[in-house]
C-alpha cells in the first residue's frame, strides 16, 4: 500500500497510509485529524444526569485531541409562578442559578477535570434547546457534545428530545452520545 502526502496550511508535509491491511486507521492518519480539523471550542450541556457526565467523558479525550476549551452549560427551566405583585420571585430565580452554577463546580472537581481544559461553565435560565443553540451561537462554538436520555414511545413524546431540536437548531455540528454508548478508552 502506498503512502499519500497531505499538505497542511502551515506549510508542512505529512506521509500517512489510510488503512492498515485489517482496515483500520493508523495512528498516522488519527495524528493528521487535529490539523485538519480546528476545534478550538467544544460546548458540553450538563443537565446532571448520568448521561450527561458520560457526554462530558466523551468531550475530554476530544478536548485533549485537539487542544480545544470545554464550555459547560447548565440551563435551568423557568418554572411558572403566579406574579404576586408585591412579592417579586426574582431573588427566588438568582438564588436557584447560583445553586446550579455551585453544582456545576463541584461536578468539576468530582470529574476531576483538567483546569486547563475548562474555559467556563455558565447556568442560563430558559428552554434548554434554544439556550444550547444560543450559547453555541454566542460563544462561536465548533463543536457540541450531547447526551441523550434515549426516551421512546409516549415518555419521548411527553419529555421531547432537548438533543433533538439541539441537532435541528445548532449553528454547529453536534455529537449526540447515547446512554449505552460504549465508553472511551484513554
Amino acid at each position: 500500500m502506498k503512502a499519500k502526502s497531505l499538505t497542511i496550511k502551515n506549510g508542512r508535509t505529512n506521509t500517512a497510509r489510510r488503512r492498515n491491511p485489517a482496515g483500520a486507521l493508523r495512528p498516522e492518519v488519527i495524528d493528521l485529524v487535529p490539523s485538519l480539523l480546528k476545534l478550538r471550542s467544544i460546548l458540553v450541556p450538563i443537565d446532571f444526569s448520568a448521561p450527561s457526565r458520560k457526554a462530558l467523558r466523551y468531550a475530554v479525550p476530544f478536548a485533549e485531541q485537539f487542544g480545544a476549551k470545554l464550555t459547560l452549560l447548565a440551563v435551568v427551566e423557568p418554572f411558572a409562578t403566579p406574579d404576586f405583585g408585591a412579592f417579586p420571585l426574582a431573588p427566588q430565580e438568582d438564588r436557584v442559578l447560583k445553586a446550579v452554577k455551585d453544582r456545576l463546580d463541584l461536578l468539576c472537581k468530582q470529574e476531576a477535570l483538567n483546569p486547563r481544559l475548562l474555559e467556563k461553565a455558565l447556568v442560563r435560565s430558559g428552554k434548554p434547546y434554544f439556550e444550547i443553540a444560543s450559547a453555541a451561537a454566542s460563544l462561536k462554538s465548533d463543536l457540541i457534545i450531547i447526551a441523550t436520555h434515549g426516551y421512546t414511545g409516549l415518555k419521548h413524546t411527553v419529555l421531547g428530545s432537548t438533543a433533538e431540536r439541539v441537532v435541528r437548531h445548532a449553528p454547529c455540528p453536534v455529537l449526540v452520545v447515547r446512554e449505552h454508548e460504549h465508553e472511551f478508552v484513554t
